[in-house]
């Protein structure tokens, strides 16, 4: 990375951090007049009926500009542009599809044609105008099997086919078929509940609180879930690998969306890594906890690549990661991300490095491998370089510091922080569980806002 790329001024991915957002209330309320209102709903297993998805997630991370340079959702000529080359028609490397699907019978229903505009509602208010640019046809299958890549196309990287066990295959293969491309922008902002209303922080806010700090090296620290103490070691070796010199912070994003059964709540996610700094494990002014909306599609290698996105954009100049980044099951090599970042995957459309490519991005890997804890040395080690007990070494078992705490057992200190702990109980307590369960995906608020009233005539 050239030394002039300083944290919360290094370029956001594009060059333009992209912000659709209708500030004044009056001018929003003139935009919506008249236009056909349509109730933005979650995507479903066709198995289960649980939502997997819901399109207003990515309605806020595009207009926020956690995808810049995106500015709306996929036409067929960016569909096909990202699922062919990895890229935008514009050059700019992009990875993953960002797509509006919408039912057939609801598109009769709205009598809308290219080049009208729809109102998206959430909760039954208004939320978003998105511009019907084109509306198109593409089998969802076709998606979800080009976005993720075939064990023929990257022997060694892809093991096993996918399928409906795997999520974001799942996303992709259960949208309709039929999808609307346009620009989209906000005319309603999410108004957030605690713990999310104070760790909100999109990028124009990082960028300004990273620069207020007087950071100039953060790494992004990706996570899913509540920090055990692994984790946390690993935030403070990476921080020490910057190129230059160690990193002045670590900025901790969650993905925040609709969730595994058995993941645990993104309540008791946000507060615990907040309570890492709030109980002095990482100091406070080297560590940030913020969050993005995202429902995850556990694409390993390729989602690697909209994280180092999303990060850019928030600010960062550095990104860790780790040993099955973003990934479930066996369906990637433990350490496809590695691969991706050392000599990039032309099986999966990266022939190049992401960060050494035409149009990628400027943000610099850290690789990191696994701490472990060493019976011999009796403390946590950093794999393969801090001792040479190889028997003697233990993983942090996330299944079993699960079922200690379904059985109301708190983990030794060396596996989790007490206070983390308590943080999960909190919210135990507060929602009668402290992991994703069918009740908790069926009553929870999806999106997790609520909007304001607005005046809103509808179409006649």
């Amino acid at each position: 990375m050239p030394r002039g790329h300083v944290a919360g001024k290094i370029p956001p991915h594009g060059g333009k951090l992209v912000e659709r957002i209708v500030k004044f209330r009056e001018r929003a309320e003139r935009m919506i007049q008249g236009l056909p209102a349509y109730e933005l709903q979650p995507t479903r297993d066709p198995k289960t009926g649980l939502p997997i998805r819901h399109v207003a997630h990515e309605v806020v991370s595009i207009c926020y500009g956690f995808f810049s340079p995106l500015e709306g959702f996929m036409t067929r000529e960016e569909l096909e542009s990202v699922l062919k080359e990895r890229r935008l028609p514009d050059g700019w490397l992009w990875p993953m599809p960002i797509l509006f699907d919408i039912p057939e019978e609801d598109l009769k229903k709205l009598g809308i044609k290219e080049g009208d505009q729809l109102l998206l509602m959430v909760h039954g208010k208004p939320f978003a105008v998105l511009d019907v640019d084109e509306i198109y046809k593409y089998d969802p299958k076709e998606i979800a099997t080009k976005t993720f890549g075939t064990k023929e196309a990257a022997p060694g990287i892809v093991q096993m086919d996918f399928d409906a066990k795997h999520p974001g295959w799942l996303q992709y293969s259960s949208m309709t078929g039929t999808f609307i491309g346009g620009k989209v922008t906000l005319v309603n902002e999410p108004v957030f509940e605690e713990p999310y209303s104070r760790l909100w922080t999109p990028p124009r806010k990082a960028r300004e609180e990273i620069i207020k700090r007087g950071w100039r090296l953060v790494i992004a620290h990706q996570t899913r879930n509540v920090p055990h103490v692994g984790h946390e070691h690993l935030m403070k070796f990476a921080m020490l690998n910057g190129d230059i010199e160690p990193c002045d912070a670590v900025l901790v994003n969650a993905i925040i969306g609709v969730k595994r059964l058995g993941d645990y709540v993104d309540e008791a996610i946000l507060e615990g890594h907040e309570m890492v700094n709030k109980a002095g494990y990482i100091a406070p002014e080297h560590h940030m906890v913020t969050f993005t909306l995202w429902d995850m599609k556990y694409g390993h290698p390729v989602e690697a690549v909209l994280h180092a996105i999303i990060r850019q954009n928030m600010g960062c100049t550095h990104h860790m990661f780790g040993r099955d980044h973003a990934a479930v099951g066996d369906y990637y090599h433990p350490y496809a991300a590695h691969t991706l970042w050392k000599e990039g995957i032309p099986g999966l459309g990266f022939p190049e490095p992401p960060h050494e490519t035409y149009k990628g991005v400027l943000i610099k890997p850290v690789l990191m491998k696994e701490i472990l804890y060493c019976r011999k040395c009796g403390e946590l080690v950093y794999t393969g370089c801090w001792c040479n007990h190889k028997s003697e070494w233990s993983k942090f078992s996330g299944s079993f510091i699960r079922s200690l705490i379904i059985e109301g057992v708190e983990p030794p200190a060396l596996i989790m922080r007490p206070e983390v702990f308590q943080v999960v109980m909190k919210w135990w307590e507060k929602i009668g569980t402290p992991f994703v369960n069918k009740t908790y995906l069926t009553t929870r608020k999806i999106p997790p806002f609520d909007l304001k009233p607005m005046e809103y005539s509808p179409k006649k």
